[in-house]
């Protein structure tokens, strides 16, 4: 791993589930840590659903092999909101590659 390609700063947010007065069981995401990060364009299209144009990205982002990161966890980076596909952990390379894919709000 090359640390100068890792220019980006990211956060990371855990999925915790909470029962709240009326015993329900809420889902909701908090920070969990800030790391940096390598990110890079996988791919991109627009598509039509529901008659709403909407755009969708995936990103590459490679950290370090120490950060807490799981499928069910969300990337904040920009400003927006990333879901997680998959998290590999490349022993040879020492890090973490995460595709993920921008949340459409």
């Amino acid at each position: 791993m090359i640390a100068g390609r890792l220019n980006e700063v990211i956060q990371i947010f855990e999925l915790q589930e909470e029962v709240n007065e009326y015993g329900e069981r809420e889902q909701k995401y908090v920070f969990k840590c800030i790391t940096r990060a390598k990110v890079e364009w996988n791919n991109g299209n627009r598509t039509v659903e529901n008659n709403e144009i909407v755009f969708n990205y995936d990103k590459i982002f490679n950290v370090r092999s120490y950060v807490p990161v799981t499928e069910t966890s969300q990337i904040k980076w920009q400003g927006k909101f990333y879901r997680i596909h998959t998290v590999e952990h490349r022993r040879e390379y020492n890090d973490i590659l995460i595709n993920a894919e921008l949340i459409n709000d």
